[in-house]
């Protein structure tokens, strides 16, 4: 057994739990970490617009807009040494964000550097029309959405993507001591880009769920839930008014309740005035507890997601999942037909059917609610603290 550690979380941004799953997740297992008697540190580059509360733990670099400035270096190699930090996790590694300068620390220390991608690497590439939709639709080519779709420009534009990436994550692997993935599934992503990494450098550790699993399923109603960012890219909630455009004729007693806000809400609210739809509540951001323990089901239409947290919270309380099969880790999380359901993307009409039938069958949703809750447990705080602890053990033995 290991002696306990000083951990140094590194983030774009203040970890405010409000501001994203990120943020949420990073205070989350933090939490846990001081728990087992370690002492945890957060280390930001830019302040929150809207802090929740002042922590002793969370500092800043003295420089917010040059991240490189060498007022900011220095202060990175004062806080580790003066710390005696043991384990730096990079918590934006996507892109190689800010890898290079978490790099630094290990020119004047022993310190072991953790980077965590926390997003698919190749989601936004690979469904590329889709989560462009909006923006290609704007150029007067009606032919270009159908030509992207061509196995062969859908090649040019990976091969592009992976040449423009390519010496970041490169970089990440070989000057991480781990890398840290959300899913086995994204093995294959990382490799389109570092051929051949390491393999013993590599390892994939879910996002715990945030939320702790409740002994029974509380009352419902006949709602389907939303909860996210609302914009057109990546989240697609677009798609969702038109699901609800294609079934809320023939389900008079259900509605649809969208939690969340983002800078196409406004759009979003108007486009469903146009379209007359009906029983549809834009609730803003709020807490999505409430909202998780009186809906029945919770619709998401991602183009990619890296672990979303979303799926794994409303299965806590018994509320069925239904999403895309467009990104690797939902397949750790949804069991297809057992407890949520995998559509093929980004079928409407196979996702309004599916949806349909089981807001038909009353019994169907009682069994998966059952299913939800009992397969969330392996994403405790847990069971995966115990994964990231040992992992700090084996890079300090």
């Amino acid at each position: 057994m290991c002696n306990l550690m000083n951990i140094l979380f590194v983030y774009t941004s203040e970890i405010t739990p409000e501001d994203g799953g990120v943020q949420r997740v990073t205070s989350f297992l933090g939490s846990y970490f001081e728990q087992q008697n370690n002492d945890v540190y957060y280390l930001s580059f830019k302040k929150s617009k809207t802090p929740s509360k002042v922590n002793s733990k969370q500092h800043f670099l003295p420089v917010e807009n040059d991240l490189y400035n060498k007022k900011n270096i220095s202060f990175y190699f004062d806080f580790v040494k003066i710390n005696k930090i043991d384990i730096i996790i990079n918590q934006a590694a996507l892109g190689g964000n800010m890898t290079r300068f978490c790099a630094y620390a290990k020119s004047t220390s022993k310190v072991k550097i953790i980077s965590v991608i926390h997003n698919s690497l190749l989601g936004n590439i690979l469904n590329y029309t889709s989560s462009h939709s909006k923006q290609l639709k704007k150029i007067p080519l009606p032919f270009l959405m159908d030509l992207l779709e061509t196995k062969f420009l859908k090649n040019v534009l990976n091969f592009l993507y992976v040449i423009k990436y390519k010496r970041a994550y490169k970089f990440t692997c070989e000057n991480s001591d781990k890398v840290v993935l959300l899913s086995e599934g994204f093995y294959e992503e990382l490799r389109n880009f570092v051929p051949n990494y390491d393999s013993n450098k590599v390892c994939a550790i879910p996002n715990p769920c945030t939320l702790n699993v409740t002994n029974s399923i509380p009352k419902k109603i006949n709602e389907i839930l939303y909860v996210g960012r609302i914009n057109t890219s990546q989240k697609k909630v677009d798609l969702l008014l038109k699901i609800w455009e294609g079934i809320y004729k023939q389900h008079q007693n259900w509605n649809l309740s969208i939690v969340g806000d983002g800078d196409e809400r406004l759009d979003l609210e108007k486009q469903v005035c146009k379209l007359g739809l009906e029983r549809i509540k834009f609730c803003g951001l709020q807490n999505p507890i409430p909202f998780y323990g009186q809906s029945k089901i919770l619709c998401m239409t991602s183009a990619y997601e890296g672990f979303p947290l979303v799926l794994a919270e409303a299965q806590v309380f018994g509320t069925i999942p239904i999403a895309f099969d467009s990104f690797a880790s939902v397949r750790d999380i949804i069991t297809n037909e057992e407890n949520g359901f995998l559509i093929e993307p980004f079928s409407l009409q196979k996702y309004i059917d599916r949806l349909s039938e089981l807001m038909n069958n009353e019994e169907k949703m009682k069994e998966m609610a059952l299913n939800c809750q009992k397969s969330v447990e392996k994403f405790s705080i847990e069971a995966v603290g115990e994964v990231w602890i040992e992992l700090f053990h084996k890079l300090h033995k």
